[in-house]
């Protein structure tokens, strides 16, 4: 059954308020969105005016809502946001739009960051140049193909400063939100396999800048065995948040599923799920959030938390995924 179209604009703006802070005024917001006067808004939010195609086009951009479920009326529709970088999305528009929903959720007074990491998390590259630009390049090359890239070897210079400069950004937010991280010992395993792909096949044979990567790889899983150790997050490039108590990392024995980021704060939830190694499906419905989360804490309750306590089980799963690296480093660098 297709719903009004004052109550379509009603659960617009009842979408859009769940994904604001509290601090911020809905009606200051939406006239800035839609540059218009607040008394233009107010008419809007009262449905003395209805929103024109234009405005509405205008906020789905805005905040990356999809109107479709909105038209009906069944409770078991859940809609995605998808963002899809084999599209018109460049790598720099993807980026933007991770650091926008971090930036966003850094407003809310309550808020945490739930991370299942079957890969290492996208958040902990870019202070480390190299993995980073690696992995960027992998991903262009391999997994979206781009045909610029076929004849290439890996090359850091090849990936934009801008994307850099992004990633730094989102660290930056990044470190400032509390977070619960699950990893395993196989969560360093697509990255190593990557680049013994890449060796074999003659797309990484400089073995002085393999060393450079497996060396920062090393040292970024050093940063994060600290950073369990203290329970709070670091970074080469922001002043770290000591005494924050911010940074709870779980091992979880059984191999890890899909990689999924979830964002609660409070009575307003974000759940992300990656498809297709890095293109995003997003969704704020309460109800998928709700069922989310609560899968989300029953791994985190079945997983032993390594983060400042259980010393020696930490240096026994960071110990583990050194030596993983270490052998791959001695057999290609032999």
């Amino acid at each position: 059954m297709l719903v009004e179209p004052l109550d379509i604009q009603n659960n617009i703006f009842e979408r859009i308020k769940q994904l604001l802070p509290s601090s911020t005024s809905f009606v200051d917001e939406l006239a800035f969105r839609l540059d218009i006067s607040n008394d233009s808004a107010y008419r809007r939010i009262r449905g003395e005016k209805m929103l024109t195609l234009e405005e509405l086009i205008k906020l789905s951009r805005a905040y990356h809502i999809s109107f479709d479920a909105m038209l009906q009326s069944e409770l078991n529709n859940i809609t995605f946001n998808y963002r899809s970088i084999n599209g018109n999305v460049s790598f720099e528009e993807y980026f933007d739009s991770i650091l926008a929903n971090l930036r966003l959720i850094s407003g809310f007074e309550q808020k945490e960051l739930i991370y299942i990491a079957k890969d290492l998390p996208l958040f902990k590259y870019f202070d480390y140049r190299n993995v980073a630009a690696f992995k960027l390049f992998f991903w262009q090359k391999t997994i979206l193909n781009k045909p610029e890239l076929q004849q290439s070897k890996f090359d850091p210079t090849l990936i934009p400063n801008a994307v850099f400069d992004t990633g730094k950004k989102i660290i930056g937010s990044y470190i400032k939100i509390p977070s619960s991280e699950v990893w395993n010992k196989e969560t360093i395993n697509s990255t190593l396999n990557q680049l013994e792909f890449y060796y074999d096949n003659g797309f990484l044979d400089d073995k002085d800048l393999l060393q450079l990567v497996f060396a920062e790889l090393k040292e970024m899983v050093h940063q994060v065995k600290t950073d369990a150790a203290n329970g709070y997050k670091t970074s080469l490039t922001y002043p770290s948040t000591e005494n924050s108590s911010n940074f709870r990392l779980y091992y979880n024995e059984v191999t890890l599923g899909d990689n999924t980021i979830f964002f609660d704060m409070g009575d307003r939830k974000m759940a992300f799920i990656t498809h297709n190694v890095l293109n995003l499906l997003t969704t704020a419905n309460l109800e998928f959030c709700n069922e989310t989360h609560r899968m989300l804490l029953n791994i985190i309750k079945k997983s032993n938390l390594i983060s400042v306590a259980s010393e020696k089980q930490r240096n026994n799963f960071f110990n583990a995924i050194i030596e993983k690296i270490e052998v791959l480093e001695n057999k290609l660098l032999r």
